[in-house]
């Protein structure tokens, strides 16, 4: 018996012609990346771009795979019953007129489709949309360009822009990654973005989906379905998704009719799942290289982190910083990587992470057996390599710079350790690099550091905070005063603060008594020397209601203070409870900059609130007001809080303030009747500016 060869896929393009770009992209990514047989359809045309016509879909020569339909609105739902009669597996609609214009006909005639295609076996892509390309399968009936050095690989592209599809397969295929299978959403009317992903998880090929969205639809079940489903599976999610500011929602109802909606309850679901959001194309794409390129190659040993690999003292400093900036997890080396660096490791080299080793004079060999301690050592999950240098040519004399970077590879290659080559900058290529790419497949090589530190902090964040939490040098300086000797300075310059009673410590049986002026709900605050973060150590209780209450209270804190190991300890504030909008305000000076004010919103976690304003002193007219602009201030209060803000910062420039290296102030509570009024304060001495 003859074996029967498989038959070639075959595409109707319905409403092709020459001249129209739709046309030529269709054909040229059909005949370009697989080997489609076309059979254009035109009533009009006797052929198109050389290749013979048929005047109705039902004459095509037997039924096609994918019909392409590229017709008005007002002929196109027919065109598409026909196909469905057909049962034509995939159908692109590349049509608009439906309900992205927000008409009540586009509305109609796109529920009018819906319906046609629901319960089927045909599948719709759009309307709206540019269609799909399955490279793996060799067909790509996509109405987009497509890099022309775009391979095949694991990542799957979805998009609700058509025209990001071409972004997002051009970044991958300049950082390297190859592509699965690339799907246009548009409308999404029957086949929406959760479709596209849950279609690329039944793909055993596809090892990352990377993700351009406007809206997940209404299901939030049905999401986290999927969320899940690509989590257990071990499919990194990578997600770019607009609609997080009132223009960016507009726009993507104007040409979707997908409804962003709430950006931070979007982020609580995607985190909660694992899902990598970005912000950018460019963060997009290199993510979701970076963790296809992980997937084939490994997440190499089971320890904390990233190691860094930096040959110049400049380029190492540089890095460090971003990486710190960024929240990269670093991993901390064993004894065996450590010795093995300082036993090559010139004067003045540094032999943690990111190591420098500025030029070491030992052999070649010797530094080698070094690097390769570090790539075995078992806290290190993948060394990247910051290349601060242009790329070497082929053809020119920088055979060191081209043996370094053979080096790392063979490492690589050797250990089985992920290794990540990133330049500093967006050099150009040269044709050895490229050819580097070819030879090293184990190697990741790609430019700009910026972003591939920001999406490392994203695959190997740091797990513990760089500063100690519990209470140590950093929260202890000798020479600051307690709270309550703060909270006198600022009362003799007639700053309004919440009415308080200093209890010492050996007299907390008599707490009910001293403190019976006070109004209740109390604060109650530990006083002890120097101390800057009282509620680290257990140090503040909140919402005392009886005197019963600020005595327990009382206890409590200097309990923990006790357990904490507090020098110092003198007793306990206890201040009447705040009452309105908090806010942050910090007075500092710097050797280089000179004094400057910070002014945001305040309470806990302010370095994760993006709202605050850093205002160089004396300040300029206005400037206090502008920052206060940005925050929520009750209207009758925001001339009065400006005028205390500005007030203390006249004093701390040349006044009575001038003293101090630092004056924070968390929170400056205001209250839309009592106006502003200072609830805890930190000050610092010149000599020790924390």
């Amino acid at each position: 018996m003859t074996a029967q060869s498989t038959p070639r896929p075959g595409v109707a393009l319905v409403g092709a012609r020459d001249g129209s770009l739709w046309t030529y992209l269709l054909f040229h990514n059909l005949r370009t990346f697989g080997d489609a047989e076309i059979w254009p359809v035109s009533r009009t045309r006797p052929e198109v771009r050389g290749v013979p016509t048929v005047a109705d879909l039902g004459l095509v020569p037997r039924t096609p795979d994918v019909a392409v339909l590229i017709v008005n609105s007002a002929a196109a739902n027919s065109v598409v019953a026909k196909a469905v009669e057909m049962k034509v597996p995939h159908i692109v609609l590349i049509s608009d007129g439906y309900a992205e214009r927000g008409t009540e006909e586009g509305i109609r005639l796109q529920r009018e489709l819906v319906g046609i295609v629901e319960g089927t076996g045909s599948r719709l892509y759009g309307p709206n949309g540019v269609g799909f390309a399955d490279f793996r399968a060799g067909i790509a009936p996509l109405g987009a360009p497509i890099p022309p050095d775009l391979r095949v690989g694991g990542v799957s592209v979805v998009s609700q822009s058509g025209s990001l599809t071409t972004t997002i397969m051009g970044g991958l295929a300049e950082d390297g990654a190859g592509v699965d299978l690339c799907v246009s959403i548009g409308n999404g009317a029957a086949f929406d973005a959760i479709d596209a992903m849950e279609t690329m998880l039944d793909r055993p090929t596809t090892t990352v989906i990377a993700a351009y969205l406007e809206s997940f639809g209404g299901n939030r079940a049905r999401l986290e379905r999927t969320l899940s489903r690509a989590r257990e599976q071990g499919v990194t999610i990578v997600l770019a998704k607009s609609g997080g500011s009132e223009i960016g929602a507009a726009i993507a109802r104007s040409h979707t009719a997908a409804l962003a909606g709430p950006d931070r309850l979007v982020d609580e679901v995607l985190t909660a799942h694992g899902v990598i959001r970005v912000r950018s194309m460019e963060q997009l794409t290199r993510a979701a290289a970076i963790a296809d390129y992980l997937s084939r190659h490994g997440a190499g040993g089971t320890g904390g982190g990233v190691a860094v690999i930096e040959t110049s003292g400049g380029a190492a400093a540089l890095t460090a910083d971003l990486l710190s900036h960024e929240g990269v997890g670093l991993a901390t080396f064993g004894d065996a990587a450590t010795s093995a660096l300082r036993a090559v490791a010139p004067d003045g080299a540094y032999v943690s992470n990111p190591i420098d080793l500025t030029a070491s004079p030992k052999p070649y060999e010797e530094v080698t057996a070094a690097f390769h301690a570090v790539y075995t050592d078992a806290a290190v999950r993948a060394v990247v390599i910051p290349y601060a240098l242009t790329f070497p040519a082929a053809d020119d004399e920088r055979d060191v710079h081209r043996r370094s970077l053979d080096r790392y590879a063979d490492l690589g290659a050797a250990t089985g350790c992920p290794t990540i080559v990133s330049t500093l900058s967006d050099f150009a290529w040269t044709d050895w690099a490229v050819a580097f790419r070819e030879r090293h497949p184990e190697t990741l090589l790609v430019r700009g550091i910026a972003t591939t530190a920001r999406m490392l902090a994203r695959l190997y964040p740091r797990t513990q905070p760089e500063a100690p939490q519990a209470t140590g040098p950093a929260d202890v300086i000798g020479d600051a005063p307690d709270g309550r000797t703060a909270r006198d300075l600022l009362d003799a310059l007639d700053v309004p603060m919440p009415k308080a009673v200093f209890v010492a410590a050996e007299d907390v049986d008599g707490v009910a008594g001293a403190v019976a002026g006070v109004a209740h709900p109390h604060v109650v605050k530990i006083v002890a020397d120097g101390l800057l973060h009282k509620v680290k150590v257990g140090g503040v209780v909140l919402g005392c209601a009886t005197a019963e209450q600020t005595e327990a209270a009382a206890r409590r804190v200097l309990a923990s203070a006790a357990a904490a190991g507090l020098p110092g300890v003198r007793g306990v504030l206890v201040e009447e409870t705040g009452t309105g909008v908090e806010l942050f305000v910090s007075l500092n000076r710097d050797p280089w900059y000179g004094p400057y004010l910070i002014v945001g919103s305040g309470g806990g976690d302010v370095e994760a609130k993006t709202d605050s304003s850093l205002i160089a002193l004396p300040a300029t007219d206005g400037a206090v007001e502008r920052a206060l602009d940005r925050l929520p201030v009750p209207d009758g209060q925001r001339a009065a809080t400006a005028a205390l803000i500005a007030r203390l910062a006249t004093e701390f420039v040349g006044g009575r303030l001038a003293e101090w290296s630092m004056l924070e102030l968390n929170p400056v509570m205001v209250d839309a009747a009592a106006g502003p009024q200072i609830l805890d304060i930190v000050l610092l001495p010149k000599s020790e500016q924390a």
